[in-house]
């Protein structure tokens, strides 16, 4: 989860205490009373766009945070759930009852030791089958499942925080099979030290004091068997995923900003490589990140240019051409709507009437 916007984030405070949504001042949702402006899609293979019209409302539904990222629709509330990474919290919004802090702290607790400088929240959030939420903590290093009860957030609790007796890096992205297997990413960010990097030069600075796995992995933890297995290590800056309608293959997007492109592997053996990495146009500017996948089978993703659409086959399919960069991605309860982070906002994009 890189960001041009290193040089202004503020670093993040050891919060210990959990705060939930209750605690704070509530927006109301006639703070953003906002028209939505009209976004032209531009279509590479329109007859694999099922579901995307040909120009979509983009409306902007709250601001002003420090890197927005996660969202995930929580049907059994009629909310978005999203985090603010380096504010280390957990956000929520509705349509009835705006914007709130969701959770806080959301991912730097105290569970691990940490680089004080890097980006300690909460990043990728999921329901598992059971309706808990399962969250990538950056700074306390671990996946962890929080205990809802009539929507609100409770305990905390582990589910992995390590692979082979050492400490992740920071789980930053997640998916999980109808089984509720867990498939997770583990890049450097947590360590990436602020100060001194400059994304506008490609420029990323990591701090390897505290690390104590020598690769940024690619992971799947056993709903069955509660053990987690290393898929694969090849990827640099392993980030966002999705997985395919069978559940065989699994797609990530590495966010390296100079070079930008998506894996897919084997759910089951862990092999795989390259699946998508272009074309791309001149002004496509931006990265992978997050991406969520669509009931026909069709990726959306944050990348170069957009909301990149790509079909099973590797083919680019749509770009919905955006006013910033996104980090992330989630549909809304029937797929029409798409809900959008862009590092200091939050965003709804209907997709079709």
């Amino acid at each position: 989860m890189p960001t041009r916007l290193c040089a202004a984030i503020l670093v993040l405070t050891n919060a210990t205490n959990a705060v939930s949504a209750d605690d704070v001042q509530e927006n109301s949702p006639a703070d953003k009373n906002i028209t939505p402006s009209v976004l032209k899609v531009v279509f590479q293979d329109k007859s694999k766009a099922s579901g995307l019209s040909e120009s979509v409302a983009y409306e902007v539904l709250c601001e002003g945070f420090k890197i927005a990222e996660g969202p995930i629709w929580d049907h059994a509330n009629n909310q978005l759930l999203f985090s603010d990474v380096n504010s280390n919290e957990i956000h929520r919004w509705s349509a009835d009852k705006g914007h709130g802090v969701f959770l806080e702290p959301s991912g730097n607790t105290g569970h691990a030791p940490t680089f004080a400088e890097g980006v300690l929240g909460s990043n990728g959030l999921f329901f598992d089958p059971q309706g808990k939420l399962v969250v990538c903590q950056h700074g306390d290093r671990r996946m962890a499942i929080v205990e809802l009860t009539e929507g609100k957030p409770g305990k905390i609790e582990t589910i992995v925080d390590r692979y082979d007796g050492k400490r992740f890096n920071s789980p930053n992205d997640l998916t999980i099979a109808k089984n509720g297997d867990i498939y997770f990413s583990d890049p450097p960010y947590g360590f990436l030290n602020i100060a001194v990097s400059n994304p506008n030069e490609n420029k990323m600075v990591f701090n390897k004091e505290l690390r104590e796995l020598d690769h940024c992995g690619i992971y799947c933890w056993s709903a069955k068997d509660q053990t987690v297995r290393l898929l694969n290590k090849s990827m640099d800056f392993p980030n966002g995923m999705g997985l395919s309608a069978d559940e065989k293959w699994l797609y990530v997007n590495s966010s390296d900003m100079g070079n930008p492109h998506i894996n897919r592997y084997s759910t089951k053996t862990g092999e795989g490589g390259l699946f998508f990495n272009g074309p791309f146009g001149e002004d496509d500017a931006g990265w992978f990140d997050g991406m969520k996948m669509h009931s026909n089978g069709n990726i959306y993703t944050a990348g170069p240019g957009g909301i990149l659409v790509i079909s099973p086959e590797g083919k680019k399919v749509a770009t919905i051409p955006l006013p910033a960069p996104a980090t992330n991605c989630c549909f809304g309860p029937d797929e029409k709507k798409m809900y959008i982070t862009l590092f200091d906002s939050v965003a709804k994009l209907t997709l079709a009437e």
